[in-house]
Protein backbone atom coordinates (compact mmCIF):
# COMPACT_ATOMS: atom_id res chain seq x y z
CA UNK A 1 0.00 0.00 0.00
CA UNK A 2 1.67 3.43 -1.15
CA UNK A 3 0.15 5.43 1.03
CA UNK A 4 -1.06 4.80 4.69
CA UNK A 5 -4.81 5.57 6.51
CA UNK A 6 -4.20 8.30 8.76
CA UNK A 7 -8.47 9.24 8.85
CA UNK A 8 -10.58 6.74 8.81
CA UNK A 9 -14.48 7.18 8.92
CA UNK A 10 -16.84 4.19 9.49
CA UNK A 11 -20.48 4.86 8.78
CA UNK A 12 -22.80 3.47 11.84
CA UNK A 13 -26.69 2.36 10.90
CA UNK A 14 -27.23 -0.04 13.66
CA UNK A 15 -27.27 -3.27 11.11
CA UNK A 16 -25.36 -6.31 11.51
CA UNK A 17 -23.25 -5.41 8.38
CA UNK A 18 -22.70 -1.79 10.18
CA UNK A 19 -21.22 -3.36 13.54
CA UNK A 20 -18.87 -5.64 11.01
CA UNK A 21 -17.16 -2.51 9.29
CA UNK A 22 -16.43 -0.81 12.62
CA UNK A 23 -14.57 -3.46 13.75
CA UNK A 24 -13.06 -3.58 10.30
CA UNK A 25 -12.02 0.32 11.05
CA UNK A 26 -10.83 -0.35 14.52
CA UNK A 27 -8.73 -3.45 13.14
CA UNK A 28 -7.26 -1.00 10.57
CA UNK A 29 -7.39 1.81 12.79
CA UNK A 30 -5.15 -0.15 14.64
CA UNK A 31 -3.06 -1.35 12.27
CA UNK A 32 -2.42 2.08 10.85
CA UNK A 33 -2.47 4.12 13.96
CA UNK A 34 -4.53 6.37 12.35
CA UNK A 35 -8.11 8.54 13.79
CA UNK A 36 -11.15 7.29 13.73
CA UNK A 37 -14.53 8.58 12.67
CA UNK A 38 -17.52 7.25 13.60
CA UNK A 39 -20.32 8.33 11.72
CA UNK A 40 -24.42 7.59 12.42
CA UNK A 41 -27.06 9.08 9.68
CA UNK A 42 -30.67 10.08 11.25
CA UNK A 43 -32.57 9.73 8.35
CA UNK A 44 -35.89 11.23 7.83
CA UNK A 45 -36.81 10.05 4.36
CA UNK A 46 -37.20 6.74 6.21
CA UNK A 47 -40.51 7.86 7.97
CA UNK A 48 -43.94 7.58 6.48
CA UNK A 49 -45.62 11.28 5.23
CA UNK A 50 -49.13 9.42 6.24
CA UNK A 51 -47.44 9.48 10.38
CA UNK A 52 -48.39 12.63 12.21
CA UNK A 53 -45.02 14.24 12.19
CA UNK A 54 -45.15 16.02 15.52
CA UNK A 55 -41.03 15.89 15.51
CA UNK A 56 -41.17 12.79 18.16
CA UNK A 57 -39.70 10.03 15.52
CA UNK A 58 -36.80 12.28 14.56
CA UNK A 59 -36.08 12.74 18.33
CA UNK A 60 -36.25 9.40 18.99
CA UNK A 61 -34.50 8.61 16.14
CA UNK A 62 -31.79 11.10 17.21
CA UNK A 63 -31.52 9.69 20.61
CA UNK A 64 -30.83 6.29 19.70
CA UNK A 65 -28.41 7.32 17.19
CA UNK A 66 -26.67 9.60 19.67
CA UNK A 67 -26.66 6.35 22.42
CA UNK A 68 -25.10 4.22 19.57
CA UNK A 69 -22.48 6.66 18.35
CA UNK A 70 -21.16 7.09 22.19
CA UNK A 71 -21.10 3.49 22.59
CA UNK A 72 -18.79 2.85 19.99
CA UNK A 73 -16.82 5.62 20.98
CA UNK A 74 -16.51 3.79 24.02
CA UNK A 75 -15.68 0.36 22.25
CA UNK A 76 -12.92 2.52 20.01
CA UNK A 77 -11.30 3.92 22.71
CA UNK A 78 -10.85 0.89 24.96
CA UNK A 79 -9.11 -0.70 21.96
CA UNK A 80 -6.82 2.52 22.22
CA UNK A 81 -7.45 4.11 19.24
CA UNK A 82 -5.63 7.62 19.63
CA UNK A 83 -8.27 9.46 18.50
CA UNK A 84 -12.24 9.29 18.03
CA UNK A 85 -14.04 11.58 16.35
CA UNK A 86 -17.81 10.97 16.21
CA UNK A 87 -20.50 12.71 13.51
CA UNK A 88 -24.33 13.05 14.06
CA UNK A 89 -26.25 14.14 10.92
CA UNK A 90 -29.83 14.55 10.26
CA UNK A 91 -30.14 13.95 6.71
CA UNK A 92 -29.80 12.17 3.08
CA UNK A 93 -26.94 9.41 4.36
CA UNK A 94 -26.43 8.90 0.56
CA UNK A 95 -24.59 12.47 -0.08
CA UNK A 96 -23.47 13.18 3.59
CA UNK A 97 -21.70 9.74 3.81
CA UNK A 98 -20.16 10.35 -0.12
CA UNK A 99 -19.14 13.68 0.57
CA UNK A 100 -20.07 16.11 3.40
CA UNK A 101 -18.61 14.13 6.36
CA UNK A 102 -15.37 12.67 4.37
CA UNK A 103 -14.59 16.78 3.72
CA UNK A 104 -15.33 17.49 7.27
CA UNK A 105 -13.28 14.75 8.70
CA UNK A 106 -10.44 14.88 6.06
CA UNK A 107 -11.45 11.05 5.57
CA UNK A 108 -8.75 8.76 3.84
CA UNK A 109 -10.90 5.54 3.73
CA UNK A 110 -14.48 5.27 3.93
CA UNK A 111 -15.75 1.64 5.56
CA UNK A 112 -19.18 0.77 5.83
CA UNK A 113 -21.69 -2.16 5.57
CA UNK A 114 -22.76 -3.99 2.16
CA UNK A 115 -26.03 -2.64 3.16
CA UNK A 116 -28.23 -2.08 6.23
CA UNK A 117 -31.88 -2.37 4.22
CA UNK A 118 -33.83 -5.24 3.52
CA UNK A 119 -34.94 -5.79 0.10
CA UNK A 120 -38.19 -3.47 -0.22
CA UNK A 121 -36.06 -0.52 1.50
CA UNK A 122 -33.27 -1.03 -1.08
CA UNK A 123 -35.92 -0.70 -3.93
CA UNK A 124 -37.64 2.06 -2.58
CA UNK A 125 -34.75 4.49 -1.29
CA UNK A 126 -31.89 2.67 -2.93
CA UNK A 127 -28.68 1.78 -1.34
CA UNK A 128 -26.83 3.81 0.08
CA UNK A 129 -23.36 1.66 -0.16
CA UNK A 130 -23.72 1.47 -3.86
CA UNK A 131 -24.09 5.21 -4.25
CA UNK A 132 -21.11 5.81 -1.78
CA UNK A 133 -18.83 3.47 -3.78
CA UNK A 134 -19.96 5.68 -6.81
CA UNK A 135 -19.93 9.41 -5.24
CA UNK A 136 -17.35 9.36 -2.87
CA UNK A 137 -14.76 11.54 -2.32
CA UNK A 138 -12.31 9.11 -0.43
CA UNK A 139 -11.22 5.74 -0.67
CA UNK A 140 -14.20 3.23 0.18
CA UNK A 141 -14.22 -0.56 1.82
CA UNK A 142 -17.17 -1.96 1.86
CA UNK A 143 -17.47 -5.13 3.90
CA UNK A 144 -19.74 -8.25 4.04
CA UNK A 145 -21.67 -10.39 6.43
CA UNK A 146 -20.09 -13.82 6.34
Amino acid sequence: MGNKYQRILVALDGSTQSEIAFLKAVELSKATDSELGIASIVDIRSFSPNISYDGGLEKAAHEEATARLAEYKKLAEEANIKQVHTFLEVGNPKTLLAREIPVAFDADVLICGATGLNRIEKIVLGSVSAYVLQHAICDVLVVREK
